[in-house]
């Protein structure tokens, strides 16, 4: 009886350096995605800052809580007579607000959509900006149509605590500054960033930045700094220098949201569809990451604990991204002090009744398991078998067949000595298929050797056919050009090499 034919073991050229960065990696986690259509455009997003970090989304005239958990609706705060804007939590996560275009602000019991605690009118006209105060909880800022910003106190809600006047246009982002209980940020479509001081008044603002661009949303990430966005630029403010300190050119059109990252920078959103995340701990807070999608970005977030990345679009979708986490699975350990009995486990009788099932003998035994299938031999593994060397190398070039079952074959030949015998007797059309390959794939490092070897065998066994066939020809000048533009990468490297050890040295 005669024992079957072992496959070739398969060349693997070595590994290639990986280009995705731990941050690319990280954002690219978020892949399990589901759409949610909404009735109008989705302007804005806000995570409840407490565990499990439930989000509330702001469209049309209701803001909706879905659950971090099953990301599916699990309050609606509807009573709105018109659009609703900026729901936002509470940093304790036990109010939720929101004001609407008719200029009414209503403060809610975020556990219960029906109870209305709190109604402001600060004035007729659109209020597109309400948030609570990080530190204070009794505060909350205002920001309306009218050009004016208010800071009510939601115990005395009769009267503003204090008017900020000084604006020129409509009012459509407002900020707390960090750490900064005193100090408030607002974005005009004046064009203007301004710092008011409660302490001081709110006649004329402490700082004053030209953004050059309506003010569409601002963020701070620090007491010293305030990010603003403007028709396609972000802008970086220092506010102890009082000057602009960076400028972000990464949209083509109007940025229209900013996100903190956290730890991972922040999230940009754009009209032109796409949202991208700045690394603020390099130099140049380059791009490590990007989405693309359908419509314009009005608004995005992602959760505090980076389960979650949600992105509002102007045309009523909502996109939630999940990254998948694994520790899911409960530990058999917690199983069982929780009296828990999980599908897959077996019982004590079928435990006793498999025994013995996993023994393969001793030492001295040989265990013969006839139900062994062996895997169907390649075409080209065949042709090598069989000592067909010519036959082998073409089976190696036809379409379909990948890459490395290719050298495979290539590289078997070479070791056992047939690479002439398997280039013998060929004409124009059995040489073709092997010049294109070689030249398709010599920009590849690890293939040169191999290919290098095959060409110098043809160019010596048929010189003369290739200077008759013009085919044949030009395939040969290409892959002299290709290797002529290989090697002044290889040159250019060396020199760059050279001058950053010069710079380094």
């Amino acid at each position: 009886m005669s024992a079957p034919r072992e496959r070739v073991v398969t060349a693997r050229n070595p590994s290639v350096p990986t280009q995705i960065s731990p941050e690319q990696k990280f954002w690219k986690g978020f892949v399990n995605s589901q759409l949610v259509k909404e009735h109008n455009a989705i302007t804005h997003i806000h995570f409840d800052p407490n565990s499990p970090h439930d989000f509330a989304v702001t469209s049309s005239t209701r803001v909706q809580v879905f659950s971090s958990k099953t990301r599916k609706v699990v309050k609606n705060f509807t009573r709105f007579k018109d659009t609703v804007y900026c729901g936002e939590f509470r940093n304790d996560g036990k109010l939720l607000v929101a004001g609407d275009a008719s200029g009414l602000v209503q403060i809610f019991d975020a556990h219960h959509p029906r109870t209305l605690l709190v109604t402001i009118t600060p004035t007729t006209h659109p209020t597109h900006i309400t948030k609570f105060h990080p530190t204070i909880n009794t505060q909350l800022l205002t920001c309306s149509d009218d050009r004016v910003a208010r800071l009510y106190d939601i115990s005395q809600s009769a009267k503003p605590i204090i008017s900020f006047n000084n604006h020129d246009d409509y009012i459509r982002s407002g900020i707390f500054i960090p750490t900064s209980p005193n100090l408030i940020a607002t974005g005009c479509y004046d064009n203007n960033i301004r710092i008011f001081d409660v302490r001081v008044g709110g006649n004329d603002p402490i700082v004053k930045f030209n953004q050059s661009s309506p003010v569409e949303d601002m963020l701070s990430l620090t007491p010293t700094n305030i990010l603003s966005a403007g028709e396609g630029v972000v802008k970086y403010w220092d506010l102890v220098a009082g000057k602009l300190s960076r400028t972000l050119h990464n949209f083509n059109k109007t940025v229209t949201c900013l996100s903190d990252a956290g730890e991972r920078g922040i999230l940009v959103g754009s009209i032109d569809g796409h949202v991208k995340a700045f690394d603020t701990s390099t130099p140049n807070w380059d791009v490590k990451f990007g989405w693309k999608f359908g419509s314009g970005v009005l608004s995005c977030g992602v959760s505090p604990d980076f389960k979650h990345l949600v992105v509002g679009l102007n045309s009523g979708l909502l996109t939630v991204r999940t990254r998948k986490n694994n520790n899911d699975n409960i530990s058999a350990t917690t199983a069982t002090s929780n009296n828990l009995k999980f599908k897959g486990d077996k019982s004590h009788g079928f435990a006793r009744f498999m025994r013995g099932s996993d023994f393969k003998g001793e030492g001295e035994h040989h265990v013969i398991d006839e139900k062994v299938n062996h895997k169907k031999l390649r075409s080209f593994e065949r042709d090598l078998n069989g000592f067909r060397w010519s036959d082998a190398l073409n089976s190696a070039l036809l379409d379909g067949l990948d890459t490395e079952a290719t050298i495979t074959c290539l590289e078997e030949l070479k070791k056992k000595g047939k690479v002439r015998i398997a280039l013998a007797n060929r004409d124009e059309a059995s040489l073709e298929p092997l010049l294109t390959w070689c030249l398709k794939f010599i920009d590849d490092p690890r293939n040169v050797s191999i290919i290098a070897d095959y060409v110098i065998c043809i160019l010596e066994m048929y010189d003369e056919l290739i200077s008759r066939k013009p085919v044949l020809e030009e395939l040969v000048l290409n892959l002299q050009k290709r290797v002529e533009i290989e090697l002044k990468k290889a040159q250019d490297s060396e020199r760059i090499i050279g001058m950053l050890e010069l710079l380094s040295a």
